[in-house]
Formats: C-alpha cells, structure tokens, sequence
C-alpha cells in the first residue's frame, strides 16, 4: 500500500512539472506580428523658408498587433525611392506613437541630411518599423512614396580682408575672414610671417576705402584706427618663423579677439627632433597647411600648438589621431602639406621630396 501511494505521488509530482515546462514553454513562443499601416498626409509637398514653421507633412499608421500588449517600438525609415531601404536613413520615434507630424524646416533638414538637391522634386520612401523585442523580427508598414522639393538653405558668405606688414600692407592680396552666416561675425586662420610687429588691419573690400583699427580699449576696433598688432609671447626672443592665429571679428560689435592656432612638424626627420615644432603655415585660399622643410632620415608628426593633446600619425597619405610616426625614408628638402577635414574628422598629408 505504502508503495502504491509513493508512486502515486510520484505520478502527481511529474504531471504538475510537466504542466509547468509546457507552461513556460509557451511564455517563450511570440508569433509574427502583423504590421503597421502607414498613410501620410500629402503624396506631394513643395517646401518654402514661408512655411517652414507650420506642419509640412503628417505620417500616421496602425498600431502593430504581436499577439500580445506590448511597448512596442517605431521607427521611421527613409530611402530613395529606387534604393527599396538598402540603406535606410532610420529615425527613432518612441513607443506607443502612431503619428508623426513634420514642419517644414524638420523636414527640409532631413531632406539636407539625405543630400537631396534643393529646389528639385525628390520621390522619397517613407515606411515604419516596428520593434517589440530582440527575440521576434521586426515588422515593417507599408511603403508610401511622397514628392517633395525642398529649399535652398545655402547663405552666401561674406569676408573681410587682413593686409599687414606680413604681406606687404596689400588688401588685394591679403588673405580673408569669413562671415559662414552673413551676420558680420568673421573668423579666420592668419599666418604671420618673417616679422616681429604683427601689424595688420581689417579691411572690407580688397582696397583701404573702409578699414578697421585700433579702438578706444584693447579688443575694440574703429573705423580707420591705427594699426592693431599681437604681441609676441617673449619679446626678448626673436620672432618665429611662422605663428597663426584664429583670429574673430565682430562688426556687430566692433570687437576682436585672436587665439594662437598652430600646427607644425616635429619628430626626429626634423632640425629640431622630438623637442621642437618646425611650424606651418596657412595656405588661406587653399584651407591647407604648408611648409619647406630640410629633413633626414628619420620620423615626423603633426601636432597641435606645440603639444600633444592633438597630434595626428599614419602613413600613405592618410592620418589618424594619435597615429603611428612617419617615416621619412630619404634624407633631403620636401614641401609638406597638411589637410584638416573637421567637419569629417579626418586629415591627409602628402611628402614631397623637391
């Protein structure tokens, strides 16, 4: 009897386990869900800067159904039309939303984004993704082509012009600030050369008919005011070869202001070895860094101010932050050029034996 009533219990026991497993077996199965459906407001939308504050374009869809209430996750995804969302552009939009409503100028930024061309009709590719976990594939709406032309957001800039004992006191060949925004606030890079008094001025046109001077106090200019100048940082040295600054300009206000901004050549290829920058110059027209050099066989670098904090190595052409040494493989006289990209982050050389 006693033995009758154990494997009894025994039989109870494992048919509750089993109930048990197929219980969380079925906690584990999440079906394929069904997708959302996009509609938008407009298949056709001519952008203007007149409306671009007010909603250019309103994009709706159901909600996805995964068999189950959940948080789940949309996305907008972007695409040429003939790309069929090989690389979307993916946009995230939250969870439990099934709207999005565009202004003009959100939109027209994304249509910047995508390197569309302005003032041109663009079919473009609109879907949703819907994400509800990493177990389950995402499910995607359908696709909605919308036409639409954005505006030219493209500011023409403006300059000022910076002659000085530097270059011959030449307004027509001085080299520039520039106004990116057109709203009088000009910057530049400005490579003194071969001279002890800095003095320069700014000019607005490539002719001394308007200039700008010294003003009342240091940092302030005035119209036709004697010569402003940066002072060395020892005077009882003698002037380097090369010293740039960027140098800010504020017509709004009549102020400026200048910052060194330097990049040189160092490494043990260079006169000075590991212990001094053989410095560049600023090639204004060109936006790159130029300098002559006498090297030998040996490694160079590129760095920032005289220090380390920004330094740039590599080889072939190409350089990364921090990168590996140079080689300098032949002793001789080479024109070194260097290229920063900040908008990319990137940055080139070429080595040139002369």
């Amino acid at each position: 009897m006693k033995n009758w009533l154990n494997k009894s219990l025994l039989f109870v026991v494992a048919s509750l386990t089993l109930m048990s497993c197929e219980k969380d077996e079925e906690k584990l199965i999440l079906r394929e869900g069904t997708p959302p459906m996009l509609s938008t407001s407009s298949t056709n939308v001519v952008l203007t800067e007149e409306t671009a504050e007010g909603t250019a374009l309103t994009l709706s869809w159901s909600e996805a159904d995964f068999g189950f209430d959940a948080a789940t996750e949309y996305s907008l995804q972007v695409d040429t039309a003939d790309n069929n969302f090989a690389t979307p552009y993916t946009v995230s939009l939250g969870n439990k939303v099934i709207n999005r409503a565009y202004t003009g100028q959100e939109l027209n930024t994304l249509m910047t984004r995508l390197k569309y061309a302005p003032e041109e009709a663009h079919p473009v590719k609109f879907r949703i993704r819907a994400i509800v976990s990493e177990f389950v594939d995402p499910v995607y709406s359908n696709p909605v082509t919308v036409n639409i032309t954005p505006y030219n957001t493209y500011i023409e800039p403006t300059f000022i012009y910076v002659p000085g004992d530097y270059q011959g006191w030449n307004p027509g060949t001085a080299p520039s600030l520039i106004s990116v925004e057109a709203n009088n606030i000009y910057s530049g890079v400005i490579s003194f050369i071969d001279t002890k008094s800095r003095m320069f001025k700014f000019t607005e046109g490539r002719d001394w008919s308007v200039n700008w001077g010294n003003g009342a106090t240091a940092g302030t200019l005035a119209p036709g005011g004697s010569d402003l100048s940066i002072p060395l940082d020892d005077p009882s040295k003698p002037a380097p070869a090369v010293e740039s600054y960027m140098i800010t300009v504020n017509l709004n206000t009549l102020t400026w202001s200048h910052a060194k901004h330097s990049w040189g050549v160092i490494g043990s290829a260079t006169a000075g070895g590991w212990d001094s920058d053989q410095n560049m110059r600023y090639i204004n027209e060109e936006d790159i860094w130029k300098a002559t050099l006498d090297l030998k066989v040996g490694e160079i670098k590129f760095r920032f101010n005289d220090g380390w904090d920004i330094n740039y190595g590599g080889s072939g052409g190409n350089l990364t932050l921090g990168g590996s040494n140079i080689a300098v493989p032949t002793a001789g006289k080479y024109e070194i050029t260097l290229k920063i990209n900040e908008e990319e982050g990137t940055a080139t050389y070429t080595l040139v034996k002369l």
